[in-house]
């Protein structure tokens, strides 16, 4: 072999070393990136502008402000005037502003229910925790609605869906004041839905890592507080109504959180829906079931 072509051959090898090297490092490095990346775009998206009430057909309301515990500015809000005193908390989900409306929600309001929808951390200067430091607004929430002389404390419930129904369900374990909770389509465990989702592929490990990582910085948290099954029991014997699509990808979770939480837990499985289309699946039932079970909280008669 000519020493040309040697020469050759060693800068070849050389290139296809450094190759491996990159190869090596983006296979490791670009997972746990994802990962990373994944969970600091959820935490800290920016705040999403939210709707008046009247423009899903409720007239009688307010804009409401009230002071935060743990957040840096106060909270605004929409308090929704209803007939028969009972108030129902919505916490927002994920980055939405004061008015995260569903048709599920104004639902509640048309049976006589008062409505307080606040919104998000991120739009009062916070971080979005995925449910777990929400829980602290809503107790922020909570204290608002006692310096009112028009709300009946012994007569609050609590509603939320995807990661607010998590946050309810955290709240109600915190808090004994609120007596009726329904929670739709919220992880049981973050953390352990986490790793089920990524067993099995090769990138499980890193990206769940980075997930972690990125929530660790964004927070200030633990992922492991991500958790409405290890406080849920805490809860009875005040009534539980999770509700979820049989197409959820947290379904499984639905039927270990209604084992944990013991026989004052329903669970109400809506045929063919996915993540959030309850309503658009099975409107009637939903209202039908919904009412049924605050009717029955609450002790109203129709």
């Amino acid at each position: 072999m000519s020493s040309a072509d040697h020469e050759r051959r060693r800068r070849i090898i050389r290139i296809l070393r450094v190759f491996a090297v990159v190869l090596v490092f983006l296979l490791i490095f670009l997972p746990f990136a994802l990962g990373f990346m994944a969970m600091w775009v959820l935490t800290k998206a920016p705040c999403a502008g939210g709707h008046l009430p009247s423009e899903y057909g409720m007239t009688d309301f307010e804009a409401v402000t009230f002071p935060s515990m743990s957040l840096p500015q106060d909270i605004d809000g929409f308090l929704v005037h209803g007939t028969n005193g009972i108030t129902i908390i919505l916490p927002p989900a994920l980055s939405t502003g004061a008015g995260n409306w569903r048709p599920d929600y104004v639902v509640l309001n048309r049976h006589g229910y008062s409505l307080l929808s606040y919104e998000s951390p991120n739009c009062a200067g916070g971080t979005n925790s995925l449910g777990y430091q929400e829980v602290e607004q809503v107790g922020d929430a909570l204290h608002y609605l006692a310096t009112r002389p028009d709300i009946d404390m012994n007569r609050i419930g609590i509603h939320g869906f995807s990661a607010a129904g998590a946050t309810s369900l955290m709240a109600a374990a915190r808090y004994p004041s609120l007596k009726a909770v329904i929670a739709m389509g919220g992880y049981h465990d973050f953390g352990a839905t986490l790793e089920v989702e990524t067993n099995g592929a090769w990138y499980g490990a890193l990206y769940a890592a980075g997930t972690r990582v990125g929530y660790r910085l964004a927070t200030g948290e633990d992922i492991s507080v991500l958790s409405p099954i290890a406080t849920i029991s805490k809860i009875a014997p005040r009534p539980i109504l999770l509700i979820y699509g049989t197409r959820e990808p947290s379904l499984a979770g639905a039927h270990l959180q209604l084992a944990a939480a013991g026989p004052n837990a329903e669970l109400w499985l809506v045929p063919d829906a996915t993540h959030g289309s309850y309503w658009q699946h099975a409107a009637e039932a939903f209202e039908t079931q919904v009412i049924a079970f605050l009717d029955d909280a609450f002790a109203i008669e129709r």
